[in-house]
């Protein structure tokens, strides 16, 4: 319980700060491109709600005994809404949030985009 805690919390982190860098990266290419902005964040909204979906069509599916959504969909739907929901996600549907095997592949996924926001935040800045 305390490791998967410890591993929620170091995830929350990370999308904080991935969060940032991502904003500092597309702040310079929105550039005041007003339609620009908006299919960002429309696209930002649409996969997050796809998101919040497949987690909970996932848990009924589970109470159901029915094929489940795989947890590669629901890591690549985390990546694709950048991390944003997740937690939240998680917490609202009350599904995968004591699995630790889920919570290490989402959190090795969130530090894939730390680590690309990283790079292109330093190729950008310096």
């Amino acid at each position: 319980m305390l490791f998967n805690t410890f591993i929620i919390h170091v995830s929350k982190c990370c999308v904080a700060v991935s969060l940032v860098a991502l904003a500092m990266l597309t702040i310079p290419v929105i550039d005041h491109n007003i339609v620009l902005l908006i299919t960002m964040l429309t696209v930002l909204v649409l996969t997050n709600g796809m998101l919040y979906l497949a987690f909970h069509k996932d848990k009924s599916y589970a109470q159901n005994d029915k094929q489940r959504v795989s947890e590669k969909t629901l890591i690549l739907l985390s990546m694709l809404a950048l991390h944003c929901t997740t937690h939240l996600t998680m917490h609202f549907t009350q599904h995968k949030t004591s699995k630790w095997s889920f919570q290490l592949k989402l959190l090795f996924a969130i530090l894939l985009q730390l680590i690309a926001s990283a790079i292109g935040f330093v190729k950008m800045y310096m």
